[in-house]
């Protein structure tokens, strides 16, 4: 059966409502306030909730708001003095159950109570299935088939259930965050605080009062009580973006609290404790930095516990396509338009090397969906090239100045240029077209000026799907090919 909490500081109240729970087999837990009602729930498993709305200090609705961001939305049931339905009915658009009226009716409350606990099981069930299935949102948000992201996904299935630490590793870019997004909404947690900070955006005087929060008084400027992002986040998921950021001093801090699960404010004596799950990212090489002594060994094992590498995505191109038509989906959805992307463009975006990953991938579909005039969006409408600057390198997509002419070949300029990192076929390809356009067509001529043979030739053409001219003038020395 159920575990079920009664919140009432009526003693006749409680102690008959947990007299019919009980005859129905439910393990009834009672408190006499919402604060000793949150006490209760923090220690143990609850199925659903009895609370009075009428309640000293903490109020029915209010404890229901705290508990609901604390350990999750499990039903509840709220009492109501005669003449307060209005009230009730509010909070259950607040997320309320159901709610009763006094004087309760005694059978409603067991119908009610058994609808609840029926509503939480069926939910349990859902969450696990969807779990097992890997039917869920935040892990569908992760696009891709290739080999790469299948061990990701199958990597957050398989740690999500556990409350092992991980350290999440890859390129800027590359996705790092719904990976931990999906470890969060596939755990036992996912009804519980998932609390988020960038190590990197935050000043390092300040990371520990983020981190542990602050006394008032403790620092010039903290001229109030403080929670720090562990008290947050407690029973749930804290994600620690840039994780490699974090200053040495503080390191040595965090390292206790994953030690013992203890902190104090700054500026405080009070010992606290946060029952935390820790999920990392970091775009460098911890192991780098450890042997450079600006990351602690210790803290860097105790972050380590499960590792997951997303892979950039030169490394998975075949996600490349998927992941465009995704990002023009979104726009199209935003803008209320129907466009698409040619065949061509989408072969050339997976061609390109994306040193910014999907980040800087998402930001040049943005760019060529603002600026394309037609419903297709073509590759022969812009350039998407490689440039290297101080911070490294990065895409450049800039529109072709006038319409481009789709019975000519390219321009030789445009052919010959040699984009970074561009694959070798590819810039063969480009000085096949543009040493064509030089000749006239004549491939014989073109042959002899890239000095190759002209079977040669025709066999490239024909593998990058250029042989389109007529071959007439070009049979009698075909011979000659070696």
């Amino acid at each position: 059966m159920a575990n079920i909490l009664i919140i009432d500081d009526n003693i006749g109240n409680r102690d008959t409502y947990a007299d019919i729970l009980e005859g129905d087999g439910h393990t009834v837990l009672k408190a006499i306030s919402g604060e000793e009602g949150l006490a209760k729930m923090s220690a143990a498993a609850i199925d659903a909730v009895l609370c009075d709305l009428k309640l000293p200090n903490l109020d029915g609705l209010a404890t229901m708001e705290l508990a609901h961001e604390k350990f999750g939305r499990v039903p509840w049931v709220l009492i109501t003095g005669h003449g307060n339905e209005e009230t009730a009915v509010a909070a259950i658009k607040q997320g309320a159950f159901n709610y009763l009226t006094k004087p309760v009716d005694l059978s409603r409350l067991k119908a009610t109570v058994e609808s609840a606990v029926r509503h939480a099981v069926t939910t349990r069930e859902n969450k696990a299935l969807r779990r097992e299935l890997g039917y869920d949102e935040a892990l569908d948000r992760i696009v891709g088939s290739s080999v790469a992201i299948r061990h990701v996904k199958a990597m957050i299935k398989q740690v999500a259930t556990s409350d092992a630490n991980v350290l999440i590793e890859g390129e800027s870019g590359t996705g790092k965050e719904l990976v931990a997004d999906a470890i969060h909404a596939l755990s036992n947690r996912s009804g519980r605080p998932y609390v988020k900070i960038n190590t990197a955006a935050i000043p390092r005087e300040l990371i520990e009062s983020e981190l542990f929060g602050h006394e008032r008084g403790a620092f010039t400027g903290a001229v109030s009580l403080k929670k720090g992002r562990f008290e947050s986040a407690d029973t749930g998921t804290l994600f620690l973006d840039e994780i490699g950021e974090m200053p040495l001093d503080s390191q040595v801090k965090m390292l206790r609290v994953l030690q013992d699960g203890t902190f104090h404010h700054v500026g405080g004596n009070q010992p606290l404790h946060a029952d935390v799950r820790l999920v990392c990212a970091t775009n460098r090489n911890l192991k780098t930095e450890v042997m450079a002594n600006r990351f602690r060994m210790d803290l860097y094992f105790r972050l380590n516990v499960v590792n997951i590498i997303v892979p950039p995505l030169r490394e998975r191109r075949e996600d490349i396509p998927l992941l465009a038509k995704a990002f023009i989906d979104r726009l199209n959805r935003r803008h209320h338009q129907q466009k698409e992307l040619s065949d061509n463009l989408l072969q050339s975006l997976r061609r390109q090397d994306w040193p910014g990953n999907v980040r800087e991938l998402e930001n040049a579909i943005e760019k060529m969906y603002v600026l394309s005039q037609g419903r297709v969006i073509e590759a022969d409408g812009f350039h998407i090239e490689a440039i290297e600057s101080g911070t490294g390198a990065r895409m450049a997509v800039s529109p072709y100045a006038s319409e481009p002419n789709h019975h000519q070949p390219p321009s030789t300029d445009d052919a010959i240029r040699i984009l970074i990192g561009m694959p070798i076929d590819e810039v063969e390809k480009r000085l096949i077209i543009a040493t064509l356009a030089h000749c006239g067509g004549n491939k014989s001529k073109a042959a002899r000026q890239l000095q190759i043979g002209l079977k040669t030739l025709y066999r490239k053409l024909e593998a990058y799907g250029l042989k389109d001219v007529d071959e007439a003038d070009d049979v009698a020395v075909a011979g000659k090919d070696g």
